[in-house]
């Protein structure tokens, strides 16, 4: 069997997981042909298709299904070897971020300047996305760290919680319960709650938290909204009611007719971290980017505690 390259097997992973030669060259950045090409010679060396031609679609065999986990530990396992022989820098150099909608307009602005500041030489380039979207992304090596909500359960990943923040309760500005601050959760069963659409990971949080209070109709409304921007807005009209993170209330409020209450201690929230492949060798700078982060939170003035 003739030697098998990592450019064949990124060639493979990159038209598995695109299902189109096109959008796969451009992701690996070379040419369509040069693509073809690396693939049918990883096929001819490991004497099996992979991948299904015709005019109309692109798909993964049986074989390559099976292969594909592979082919994507076998690249993952090279990029830890050229890695590790690199002089070791300090948060210097590309760094792509990932980071879900409901943290990315709260933190990011903090992050970003204490970056400037702390670590000037480290190229940050920011994908924002749903949470199950960035895990794959990880997993490809397709971005390098995340900030999450924790846990993510995700084998081969590793997690280093930075803070915690509350859930507040958003509603109409005239509601009775606007300004206070000892809600019971179990409150939440007798409100219209607006939630976002399915694939946030606070949907999921927020059903959590009405499902221990008792809400169990929560999230069976036929309204449905991607931001937290629309899910407000239809609360200022008096549609509904919603869960936001304490840090997105100073943002968000702003210029709506909205109240706020708060839920009394303990209060239901979540835990937001830095989330990266296990096999890295940037486990230490991560760790120094983590302590930045976490500055970011208290110089941002953010309603979060540090995890220290």
């Amino acid at each position: 069997m003739a030697a098998i390259t990592v450019v064949q097997l990124r060639a493979f992973i990159a038209i598995a997981q695109t299902t189109h030669f096109g959008e796969a060259a451009a992701l690996i950045g070379v040419s369509q042909p040069t693509l073809s090409q690396a693939l049918s010679t990883l096929e001819a060396n490991l004497d099996v298709q992979l991948i299904e031609r015709n005019p109309r679609k692109v798909l993964v065999t049986t074989a390559g299904a099976k292969l594909l986990p592979l082919a994507q530990q076998a690249v993952n396992a090279m990029d830890a070897v050229v890695q590790a022989a690199q002089p070791a820098r300090w948060l210097s150099g590309p760094m792509r971020l990932g980071v879900i909608p409901t943290i990315a307009p709260y933190l990011l602005p903090s992050v970003l300047r204490i970056l400037q500041r702390e670590a000037p030489d480290l190229e940050i380039a920011v994908h924002e996305d749903q949470t199950w979207r960035l895990i794959e992304a990880l997993k490809r090596g397709d971005i390098d760290v995340a900030i999450l909500a924790l846990p993510t359960s995700e084998p081969g990943l590793h997690e280093i919680p930075m803070y915690v923040e509350d859930f507040v309760l958003a509603l109409p500005a005239k509601s009775d319960l606007a300004g206070r601050v000892d809600v019971d959760p179990k409150t939440l069963a007798s409100l219209h709650l607006l939630l976002l659409d399915e694939g946030h990971c606070l949907r999921d949080q927020a059903l959590d938290v009405c499902a221990q209070a008792g809400a169990h109709q929560a999230g069976n409304d036929p309204a449905r909204a991607s931001s937290l921007a629309t899910i407000v807005q239809l609360v200022s009209a008096g549609l509904g009611a919603t869960l936001l993170p304490a840090t997105a209330v100073s943002v968000e409020a702003r210029g709506a007719a909205l109240g706020i209450a708060h839920f009394k201690a303990p209060a239901p929230g979540r835990r937001i971290g830095l989330v990266f492949r296990s096999s890295t060798r940037r486990d230490e700078e991560l760790e120094d980017l983590a302590e930045i982060l976490r500055r970011a939170v208290i110089k941002g003035k953010l309603a979060a505690r540090p995890l220290w």
